[in-house]
């Protein structure tokens, strides 16, 4: 239950019910005191003995389709796609045809990143960061939330043992995420390059590397997150890197100093995104919430929206100058290049959308709990 709950905080409390459903392959979950309707009525269940995802590759499939995915981007002229029980795949035409690859883990994946054509990262669950050098066709794990719980807090303890005080309460706050385990989960990923990359989480957790993945250093004190919101989302745009959090917290790096600083929008809810082009940035959330910031993200105003589930994913298409924003209600809404105002427009196969990604011409990819489909801008 604990690892299922933080796909909701992810993506809204909308989804859910039905990514629980998803991770339990369509049968829902016991309650909290394991008494199911067939031990009510006599009926002595065996249970499997736990395995934990971390200790198992992926569930190959004849198929992806129909499978519940949360992710889908470019590397280079390839798609790739992630989501739930560790499955990546990925496609050279264009989404027509689809390869699932191994994947060395079954924690559910969340989200990834391919700064180029054959560098890539997977996060999700159970703190789990897979790397791919290849384009997606083989992945290895760099870290994982047993990892974490060491390597992170021991870091702290040497460099407070070493002067600095001032990195107790993230010190305590890294202990009190991991009291439970290792299951917390990175809800987001980004590289600026093959070698500079950050991942965030629940609870404040934020981690960077500074050599591809190989080793990972806490980064709390870094960001202006004194009650260590949910950090949602991290993305680059146009060169700035942010994070979208919950009360309606954006954050933006400051590349002079490393630090993440600031800006209440005004908004009381998660935000669970931004995009953006060179002039204008979009910050989405709960029922189809979308904030727009015309200076960088130094102030933000609300749109009128014509969504109304819980905006997962979005994204600028430069080429036709054209924003796409997707929704937990199979809804998809556009604006011109000034994202002056949201047009609703409609999918092609009503779907519980997680992502979405352009490709030539018109077309939209958009992953969701029932896997890939397709929709044509307007």
């Amino acid at each position: 239950m604990f690892q299922q709950t933080f796909v909701g905080i992810a993506r809204g409390s909308l989804l859910l019910g039905a990514l629980m459903m998803a991770s339990s392959g369509g049968v829902a979950a016991q309650s909290l005191s394991g008494t199911s309707a067939h031990q009510s009525a006599g009926v002595v269940l065996h249970k499997d003995p736990f395995v934990d995802p971390l200790d198992e590759a992926a569930v190959m499939h004849r198929s992806i389709a129909g499978r519940p995915l949360m992710s889908v981007v470019r590397a280079g002229t390839r798609l790739v796609v992630a989501g739930m029980r560790g499955l990546i795949a990925m496609s050279d035409d264009n989404g027509k045809t689809w390869t699932q690859v191994s994947s060395p883990v079954r924690s559910d994946l969340l989200a990834l990143s391919f700064p180029t054509a054959l560098e890539g990262w997977a996060v999700g669950h159970d703190g789990v960061v897979l790397h791919t050098a290849d384009g997606g066709k083989t992945w290895i794990k760099q870290f994982d939330g047993r990892m974490a719980a060491t390597a992170l807090i021991e870091n702290y303890k040497t460099r407070i043992a070493a002067g600095d005080a001032t990195l107790q309460p993230y010190l305590d706050q890294l202990v009190l995420n991991y009291k439970a385990g290792p299951s917390l989960p990175l809800l987001g990923v980004v590289f600026r390059d093959t070698l500079h990359g950050f991942a965030v989480g629940p609870f404040g957790m934020a981690i960077a590397t500074d050599d591809g993945g190989k080793t990972w250093a806490p980064i709390l004190e870094r960001i202006e997150n004194p009650q260590f919101l949910h950090l949602d989302a991290i993305r680059e745009v146009a060169g700035k890197v942010y994070i979208a959090a919950e009360k309606g917290t954006v954050f933006w790096l400051d590349p002079d100093t490393g630090k993440f600083h600031r800006v209440d929008t005004g908004y009381a809810g998660s935000f669970f995104g931004v995009t953006g082009n060179e002039d204008v940035l979009l910050a989405y959330g709960l029922r189809g919430t979308v904030y727009r910031s015309a200076d960088r993200g130094a102030t933000w105003r609300a749109m009128q929206s014509p969504l109304h589930g819980t905006v997962t994913g979005a994204s600028y298409v430069p080429g036709l100058r054209t924003f796409a924003l997707v929704s937990s209600a199979g809804e998809i809404a556009t604006a011109d290049a000034s994202a002056n105002a949201l047009h609703l427009s409609k999918s092609t196969r009503p779907t519980l959308i997680t992502a979405v990604q352009a490709l030539a011409g018109s077309t939209l990819v958009l992953s969701g709990l029932d896997g890939v489909s397709f929709a044509a801008l307007r």
